[in-house]
């Protein structure tokens, strides 16, 4: 860097007027990407978190038998009455109601006819939605799963599309 330049009254003559916003201008950039991506992934993990809260109360509800809109009861549960379809309306998010894919099988069991729903067989809710970053990058899939024991003896058929893992 030059020396400034100094008249007999102590002024500099030079400028650098110019120095801040060009120097600004250089850093506004990659500064709008690195906020941009915080943003992103902060969403991203908001997705997920919701996703997980589903994830675990679907499970506790499937393991106790008992939801919000089918009353134990009832032998079965159809149409918006299915666990699957009241988990996904829980969801905090309106991209996750919209997109979401709520699957709920029995990891032990190898074939529907078999699964009993006696005490201490483990039930899974697993939770699957895509998730975009930027609309550059590809949508990857984001996934929730919880598992619990069930609790009380049913018939685990009243859970709508429910079979082995």
């Amino acid at each position: 860097m030059r020396s400034p330049v100094i008249d007999r009254a102590g002024t500099r003559l030079e400028r650098e007027s110019g120095q801040a916003i060009t120097e600004f201008a250089l850093v506004l950039f990659p500064l709008l990407l690195l906020v941009a991506g915080i943003l992103h992934f902060g969403i991203g993990l908001n997705y997920w978190l919701d996703m997980q809260r589903l994830a675990n109360q679907g499970a506790r509800w499937a393991a106790v038998d008992r939801w919000p809109t089918c009353p134990p009861a009832q032998s079965s549960c159809t149409g918006s009455n299915t666990l699957q379809e009241y988990v996904k309306q829980q969801a905090v998010t309106q991209g996750l109601q919209s997109s979401s894919t709520v699957t709920v099988c029995f990891p032990d069991d190898n074939d529907t006819s078999t699964i009993d729903g006696s005490v201490g067989t483990p039930v899974r809710v697993r939770i699957e939605s895509p998730f975009s970053l930027v609309r550059l990058f590809p949508a990857f899939s984001l996934s929730a799963t919880a598992t619990m024991r069930i609790e009380n003896v049913y018939d685990p058929r009243k859970l709508t599309g429910a079979g082995p893992c």
